[in-house]
């Protein structure tokens, strides 16, 4: 009898421990579970938040930071140093933005690379201290001042492509620029597309567009700027102004040359033309020269490039006169 009371007290306390268990689990009591935490800081993998970009650049031990979401840096901006040269970001299609004097701070010298991101900033999106290089592909560069703004001369890497835009400045500005082979840089912007105080040079299957619907240059290079063969350069003004202000235009070989600029204005005005060249392209309005007695043929295609010799014939010698 003692042995079956036992018994029935035990399965008392087990049913009454099973009811509570059953309440707890109903209440959100359940056991905790292991979190597993995706991003990585360190490693730079599934970068979600402005602290875990930040830790990357701080302590990272890759080179390449991996957005998995959009991000926004707020008032901060993220500075490049030579310690973070050669920077790799890959944006998966994210936007990285920010309200700071710019989103990305690159130091004299440094180089970043941007691939499938949108940099938003409220300010510029890129700033150079000095020269910089800038790479990647698939990279929107929006600055509601300036899309890329640079004290020195930026290098556009090879075969990257790089598009830029500001709301109310240019979309690129520096003191130089080079576009390595196959790299292509497209900027607009109200005050201009491209905006360059020196020299501008374009390697072979490089693209260099310019845009704006205002009253300033499309494009402006206050030095020379060279076209090597098979590059492009496209220069549109939608307002009233100049296509491309350049103050002297050197070409390599088989270049394109595609310039609109106002209908009381020019689409290439080049403010000295010593010799005579030919492009492939178009000019409307057509070209004008402050200076020099040179000029530009635009063709169709490469095959209706005349030769060297036939745009500048050396002139034939006079044979002496005998003496009678």
């Amino acid at each position: 009898m003692q042995s079956y009371t036992h018994g029935l007290k035990r399965i008392k306390a087990l049913l009454a421990a099973l009811s509570l268990a059953a309440l707890l689990w109903g209440c959100g009591g359940e056991p905790e579970q292991t979190k597993v935490e995706l991003a990585d800081p360190i490693g730079g993998s599934s970068i979600v938040t402005a602290a875990d970009l930040v830790a990357f650049l701080e302590k990272g031990e890759s080179n390449t930071a991996q957005l998995s979401a959009d991000i926004s840096l707020e008032g901060e901006m993220l500075r490049i140093t030579k310690a973070r040269d050669g920077l790799v970001i890959d944006g998966n299609g994210f936007t990285l933005s920010g309200a700071g004097d710019c989103v990305l701070r690159l130091d004299e010298g440094c180089s970043v690379t941007l691939n499938d991101i949108t940099i938003h900033s409220g300010s510029d999106a890129i700033g150079c201290l000095g020269s910089a290089s800038i790479g990647g592909t698939g990279a929107r560069l929006i600055g509601v001042g300036n899309g890329i703004r640079a004290e020195g001369e930026v290098t556009i890497l090879a075969g990257s492509s790089i598009e830029c835009e500001a709301n109310v400045g240019m979309g690129f500005t520096s003191s130089g620029l080079a576009l390595q082979t196959g790299a292509g840089l497209l900027a607009s912007g109200p005050m201009g597309g491209v905006n360059v105080s020196g020299e501008i040079s374009v390697e072979s299957g490089g693209r260099l567009a310019a845009y704006t619907d205002e009253n300033y240059n499309a494009l402006k290079c206050g030095g020379t700027l060279t076209l090597e063969d098979g590059s492009t350069l496209i220069a549109e003004n939608r307002g009233e102004y100049h296509g491309a202000e350049i103050t002297a235009l050197a070409v390599n070989g088989a270049v394109t040359i595609e310039a609109k600029g106002g209908k009381t204005f020019s689409g290439l005005f080049l403010f000295e033309q010593l010799q005579n060249i030919a492009v492939i392209g178009s000019c409307e309005p057509k070209a004008r020269f402050e200076s020099g007695k040179g000029s530009i043929l635009f063709v169709e295609s490469e095959a209706d490039l005349p030769t060297d010799a036939e745009l500048n014939p050396q002139p034939t010698a006079t044979p002496p006169a005998e003496a009678e």
